[in-house]
């Protein structure tokens, strides 16, 4: 029996190249691509729009793919979802509510993470593999279901630019007018800095916006925090950054989870203003949300950063740090901490 595609994958050309192999005409394929990514239809056959013939066509071949939501938490503004996918790994987001009334959904783009940082409960779980544009988009359609969904972040699980090709896809049909048409500059990839997937980024069409995970502004220190093999220079990354900024003219955000005695030393401020000065960027202060045993870490002295930033003439902010009480705050997504792939029970109230 041959292995049913998952059309929540395919983006828009290639729905409408579906189309053509199924004997639709172009405005059925388009109403195909509406019903799929804009409507969220969970069932070929829910389809209306297309004949009975139609829909049977394609169901010989595809189907929706739906990744099970197994454990829902609802917190203060803020809901965590795992999600079972086809082969038994678990992922999971976050949507967060803010009190002007943006809904943002925190992404994950892999199942587990290959970086390591050592403040994240992610990277310390492993990496079991690459998500696909479907099992993305999925996790934007749960709450899409019952929320306007206004904002996207891939800052869940993973790095989004060694999955690069699916995050685009999914990003783009998820910016795509014919889907649910969230703007292209209100969706965020977050890298721990992969040059080759900034230098990717600038030559887009859309406006997705980009940050960089400094970590620590010193190479030896940032190794440290983070073990991935592959890490590139503070200095690589920058230039990379600088290149996308040239192409695009839009300013990058610097994330940094501020580590107390780790990263919020004077030394660590004075090269942070350095690195920042020569980028156009805002800084977003992090707290450190707790995931590694007890007494590895704790927050640093956010006050002391935001204050000399500021006096820098630098653009700071500090983030609002949602999703805590239900493990679900940056750097808190793990599988194994809250629901785990040994199937957990559902929790309500779902969203």
């Amino acid at each position: 029996m041959n292995k049913m595609e998952d059309i929540r994958s395919k983006n828009f050309e290639e729905i409408i190249a579906i189309g053509q192999t199924v004997g639709l005409a172009p405005f059925k394929a388009r109403e195909l691509y509406r019903a799929i990514h804009g409507k969220v239809k969970e069932k070929i056959g829910e389809i209306t729009t297309l004949q009975l013939a139609e829909r049977a066509r394609l169901e010989k071949k595809y189907e929706v793919g739906l990744p099970k939501p197994i454990t829902v938490l609802k917190g203060n503004r803020t809901v965590k979802v795992a999600f079972e996918l086809a082969d038994g790994k678990v992922i999971e987001s976050v949507m967060m509510e803010y009190e002007e009334g943006r809904k943002t959904v925190c992404v994950s783009s892999q199942s587990g993470c290959p970086i390591g940082c050592l403040f994240c409960a992610t990277g310390r779980s492993g990496f079991r593999r690459n998500l696909t544009p479907g099992e993305i988009v999925s996790q934007v359609y749960f709450f899409a279901k019952k929320h306007q969904i206004t904002n996207l972040v891939f800052m869940g699980m993973g790095e989004p630019f060694l999955n690069y090709n699916n995050v685009m896809t999914a990003a783009k049909n998820l910016n795509n007018d014919l889907g649910l048409n969230i703007a292209a500059r209100k969706i965020v990839l977050s890298t721990i800095g992969i040059p080759a997937g900034i230098n990717k980024l600038a030559k887009e069409p859309g406006q997705f916006r980009l940050a960089w995970s400094l970590v620590s502004p010193f190479d030896h220190d940032r190794r440290q925090l983070v073990p991935y093999r592959n890490l590139p220079s503070i200095t690589n990354v920058v230039e990379a950054i600088g290149d996308y900024q040239s192409r695009t003219n839009r300013r990058v955000t610097i994330e940094y989870v501020v580590l107390r005695g780790v990263n919020d030393r004077m030394k660590d401020i004075k090269e942070i203003i350095a690195i920042s000065q020569n980028l156009d960027c805002h800084v977003n202060l992090i707290p450190y949300n707790e995931t590694a045993p007890t007494g590895r870490f704790e927050t640093g002295n956010i006050e002391k950063l935001f204050s000399e930033l500021r006096n820098a003439h630098l653009k700071v902010t500090v983030r609002q740090s949602l999703g805590s009480d239900v493990q679900g705050a940056c750097g808190q997504l793990s599988a194994k901490l809250c629901g785990t792939e040994s199937r957990p029970s559902l929790h309500k109230p779902l969203v």
